[in-house]
């Protein structure tokens, strides 16, 4: 954008220079100068003012950018390349450009160019000026177009030469169309001005009126420079105010929280305890990760402790740029109904699965037995205790092998669990090396402080076949089948008034393996039957996917799909909501499943499968003094893990080198398009002034006063400067909606993601346009008293100025 400001103010100047040198080469023309003599004296004349200008230019860069770089603008080591091969490419552009649009009205002069043209009728003016405005328009749409087809500045094309530069140019493009397109207001204003100046009674706004209107065509040039300005200026604000929330999006999306925390000595059991009582955190919540092939496809499961992040899925923390975040750390324009209700989805119809544990004791009591006919080793009862996050963890007991039922206490973290807490299944485990294979009767009679829910009961949910066949299990026929090598249950017998009993076959001790368990789990009132094996088709956990998950599955929202693993089923998922993409990390594009961590917990439990375990923690920050708090205590303790905030994360994408240009590219940009459309005005005044100079005697010879033809050139420029202003701090601010998401990019080049959520800051941007306007309005009144005195008798002299 710089660069198309640079030119236009080049061919403005050009052209300036060219009217006001006309009636010179014309008298030239007419004592008999020829075109090579012509053309020759004005090169000459163009190199000797604008080649010194250029080598000056390029000597004076670097200096300028280390003050610029001294200054705080990360200009990024561009003041060593300021006299680089690069930095002459771009002079030698510019010297070309400025060249041909001084030399060649000069050639078109000396060509005849000034004799009249044939007359056109006024429909195929109007036909031209139209076919015109539809190519403008096709392009600024096919720019658009482009940009939202690749979301970025990467094409299929661009893998070999990075950025497209097609791609790169659409902005330009699509700015310049636009405001060539609307210059075509001009006119009517002008007209408008005219009719209005009829009516006035003075001589100031008749005269001022008239000469905008008649002079319209001249006044292209300078109202789209300052347009353009005005929108580079207001685009580049917009540009630099949204960039802090897009940071703290991004940052936030990434982490999926205010902090997210990995690492760490402490167990699992103990870390919510110790990172819910950290100063400045508002919730907590482990993270799950579970890899699986859904339907073929690789695909990722998260889960989460819903319920605990329920109070900080508000609207202000989902909105853009906030600076506390809900967990996960979604954004508004992402969701179609409340994070509230979409969270509530996710834990809706959880079926019981465990004997909830009353109060906080510090050993399991459970009253056992284990009997065995042979001589066995040492057996172990293990209790899975599920916490109220859905983590699980496990204590063990070793039993007397004497069938007498006693109470066997394992002992509890009872100080850092997360009440409440519940008991989803039992284990038995054996030693099996070195003694015979065991036949074992198992039998629970109670838990201290648990009462089974109603409807549940206990079953076996051991990974492996569905049947005891091949475990050689007494009154069984195993003929013709071959022998099963671990422990399973052979069958569940009366219960007893107890939980439940079982006969169970041990591990064969040929087998290799040291010792072998089978479990044992609760099953709701909606399971009829064990699960063994595969995961029962009564349960599915409700999940929010994105739309990679969606389309690489070929599904939709209400699909049941099963995960699977290296061919085995683990649980069925059900699509309850879409999001764009899940935050919390991993691969864009990837299909991922959100969760709540107690209903995969429990699907787990129903298929025989292990816990899954806490990769991450995510905690929610009260305020963002709270965050900065949390975060300090979080890295005095090292034993709590490694701990990455939002802000310390913003600040890291705030400080990629790519990102440091763009921004130093922008502040340049804000800088200097003031600056070019100063210097063009300008220029433009002083030209129309001189050009008027002899209007300007007669009207003085006629009576008019030194003040009235100030004020003439003062409210036709400042009509304009306002109709400039306007229509360029409009066009920025429409560009800014539209292109900036799609302009905003990472150091891949891809578009960023959550995507830009335009803020227009208003007070910066009119700042900007009043800014300039006001120095573009300074320097009217400056030159309106300046070009406003005539010398009557110079310019009245027959002959004078041709």
């Amino acid at each position: 954008m710089l660069g198309v400001l640079s030119a236009v103010t080049m061919v403005l100047t050009a052209r300036q220079l060219a009217d006001f040198r006309r009636a010179e080469l014309l008298l030239q023309l007419a004592r008999g100068a020829g075109r090579a003599r012509l053309v020759g004296a004005a090169a000459a004349e163009w190199a000797l003012c604008t080649v010194p200008a250029a080598v000056l230019g390029l000597w004076v860069a670097g200096p300028l950018l280390r003050v610029l770089e001294r200054w705080g603008l990360p200009v990024g080591g561009a003041a060593e390349e300021a006299a680089g091969a690069a930095a002459w490419a771009v002079a030698g552009v510019a010297l070309l450009l400025h060249g041909c649009a001084t030399l060649l009205p000069v050639a078109w002069t000396a060509d005849g160019g000034e004799r009249e043209a044939p007359s056109r009728s006024a429909r195929r003016v109007v036909a031209r000026r139209a076919g015109a405005d539809l190519v403008l328009a096709a392009v600024a749409v096919l720019a658009y177009l482009q940009l939202r087809r690749y979301e970025g500045l990467l094409s299929p094309a661009s893998s070999a030469v990075g950025f497209d530069p097609v791609l790169v140019a659409a902005p330009v493009v699509m700015t310049v169309a636009a405001a060539l397109l609307l210059l075509r207001l001009l006119p009517p204003l002008g007209r408008l001005l005219e009719v209005l100046a009829r009516r006035g009674r003075g001589l100031v706004a008749p005269l001022s009126g008239w000469q905008v209107s008649r002079g319209r065509a001249g006044q292209a040039a300078p109202v789209m420079l300052m347009a353009l300005a005005l929108a580079v200026g207001a685009l580049s604000t917009t540009a630099i105010v949204d960039e802090g929330p897009s940071d703290r999006d991004r940052a936030a999306f990434e982490l999926g929280a205010d902090l997210r925390v990995t690492g760490g000595e402490l167990p699992s059991s103990a870390r919510y305890a110790a990172l819910s009582e950290l100063p400045g955190v508002a919730a907590v919540t482990p993270v799950a990760e579970v890899l699986g092939q859904v339907r073929g496809v690789d695909a990722s499961v998260l889960a989460l402790n819903t319920e605990a992040v329920q109070s900080v899925a508000t609207p202000d923390r989902v909105e853009s740029g906030a600076w506390t975040h809900a967990v996960p750390a979604v954004r508004a324009d992402q969701l179609s109904e409340s994070w509230g209700s979409g969270l509530a989805k996710l834990r809706a119809g959880v079926p019981g699965h465990g004997m909830p544990l009353e109060g906080r004791p510090a050993a399991l009591e459970v009253s056992a037995s284990v009997s065995a006919a042979d001589l066995v080793g040492r057996v172990w009862l293990v209790a899975q205790v599920e916490d109220a996050d859905g983590l699980v963890t496990e204590a063990q007991a070793q039993l007397a092998v004497d069938g007498v039922s006693r109470a066997v206490a394992l002992p509890l973290p009872a100080a850092t669990l997360h009440y409440p807490v519940q008991v989803t299944r039992l284990l038995l485990r054996s030693e099996v090396r070195g003694f015979p294979r065991a036949l074992f009767t198992f039998t629970v009679s109670g838990i201290a402080g648990a009462s089974l829910p109603g409807g549940a009961a206990w079953a076996d949910t051991s990974r492996g076949s569905g049947t005891s066949s091949g475990l050689r299990c007494p009154g069984q026929n195993d003929a013709g089948v071959a022998p099963r090598a671990e422990a399973g249950v052979c069958r569940m017998l009366p219960a007893g008034g107890g939980l439940f009993s079982a006969e169970v076959r041990g591990a064969d001790p040929m087998a290799g393996v040291a010792a072998d368990s089978v479990a044992f789990g609760v099953l709701g009132e909606n399971v009829s039957s064990p699960v063994r094996g595969t995961a029962k088709r009564g349960f599915v956990v409700p999940a929010v996917v994105n739309r990679a998950f969606l389309e690489k599955t070929s599904s939709r929202v209400g699909d049941e799909l099963r995960v699977m693993d290296g061919g085995e089923d683990q649980f069925g998922v059900k699509v309850v909501g879409v999001l764009a993409e899940l935050p919390g990390g991993g691969d864009r594009g990837r299909p991922r499943a959100l969760v709540d961590l107690r209903a995969l917990a429990a699907a787990r439990a129903w298929s025989g499968l292990v816990p899954v375990p806490d990769q991450a923690w995510l905690l929610a920050a009260g305020s963002r003094d709270g965050m900065v708090r949390a975060e300090r205590a979080i890295a005095a303790e090292p034993r709590l893990g490694r701990v990455l905030s939002v802000d310390a994360r913003a600040r890291e994408l705030a400080g990629d080198p790519f990102r440091a240009g763009r921004r130093s590219a922008l502040v340049l940009s804000l800088a200097l398009s003031p600056v070019f459309a100063v210097a063009g005005f300008t220029v433009h005044a002083v030209g129309s002034a001189r050009s008027r100079r002899r209007e300007f005697a007669v009207l003085r010879a006629i009576g008019v006063r030194r003040r009235q033809l100030s004020g003439v050139l003062r409210l036709e420029q400042l009509v304009v400067v306002a109709f400039s202003v306007l229509l360029g701090g409009a066009l920025g601010v429409v560009l800014a909606a539209m292109v900036l998401p799609l302009l905003v990019v990472d150091g891949a080049g891809r578009a960023v993601f959550p995507s830009l959520e335009l803020a227009v800051g208003w007070g910066w941007t009119a700042g900007v346009v009043l800014a300039t306007g006001l120095g573009v309005g300074l320097v009217v009144l400056v030159l309106s008293r300046m070009l406003a005195r005539v010398d009557l008798a110079r310019e009245l002299r027959a002959g004078e100025s041709g």
